[in-house]
């Protein structure tokens, strides 16, 4: 079922894909059309969460980064590329994701001319944000904590997040979605630090931990964290 309604943060989206081509000197009818083409692939079903609402949430972190530590990045416009495309390609019952949405990066960021090191970048830390257990540095360890930033957010804002999630996992069977869901709260909360970036581990850590804790219990007693959504 492809996406009914405009898709939400459209206009400032385009927007902000319209100058990142202006950055990259290709601001031109086929990078326009991609970027529509983007905004309609966060859109379709059956996204709940990894949807343009997360990917503008994304975009704003990588401005506030820009804003508040403008060396931090290597490459921002490498950076800004990998959060538009991480999830680009989303079907949650797929483990293909990230790397088909890679690929999709790679084979345009080549068509516009641009250099192949930009694309194999872009598709690195694209690999990355599949959240395996290990040391990144550099721009790659920013894309992968902004992507988690959602972990950090209010309780009302990750709330809304459990259910997202679990909408987009309707197919599951509860049992089953307890089960696997528990494993990767877990994951996450034994890890010796959620964000590698100073400056989104003091911003988002203690919260995200206690968000994560509280979502594990709610879980190990039957119940999703937030109104009961089976």
């Amino acid at each position: 079922m492809p996406w009914r309604r405009q898709p939400a943060h459209s206009a400032e989206l385009l927007a902000h894909w319209a100058s990142l081509g202006q950055a990259l000197g290709r601001d031109t009818p086929a990078w326009r059309k991609e970027g529509r083409r983007l905004v309609l692939s966060w859109a379709r079903w059956p996204r709940a969460y990894h949807d343009t609402t997360h990917l503008w949430a994304c975009l704003r972190h990588w401005h506030a980064v820009q804003d508040q530590q403008p060396a931090a990045l290597d490459n921002p416009h490498a950076v800004a590329l990998a959060l538009w495309y991480h999830d680009a390609i989303y079907w949650p019952w797929s483990k293909h994701n990230e790397e088909r949405s890679a690929d999709w990066a790679s084979r345009f960021i080549l068509g516009q001319g641009l250099p192949a090191t930009l694309a194999q970048t872009v598709h690195q830390h694209i690999l990355d944000t599949r959240h395996t257990p290990g040391p990144l540095t550099g721009d790659a360890q920013w894309v992968v904590d902004i992507d988690l930033a959602i972990l950090g957010q209010s309780d009302a804002v990750y709330r809304q997040f459990e259910r997202n999630v679990r909408r987009e996992y309707f197919f599951v069977r509860w049992p089953r979605y307890v089960a696997g869901r528990s494993a990767v709260l877990q994951g996450f909360l034994d890890r010796p630090r959620i964000y590698g970036t100073e400056l989104l581990s003091q911003r988002h850590e203690a919260q995200a931990r206690t968000n994560l804790s509280h979502a594990l219990e709610a879980l190990t007693e039957g119940r999703l964290y937030g109104p009961e959504t089976k």
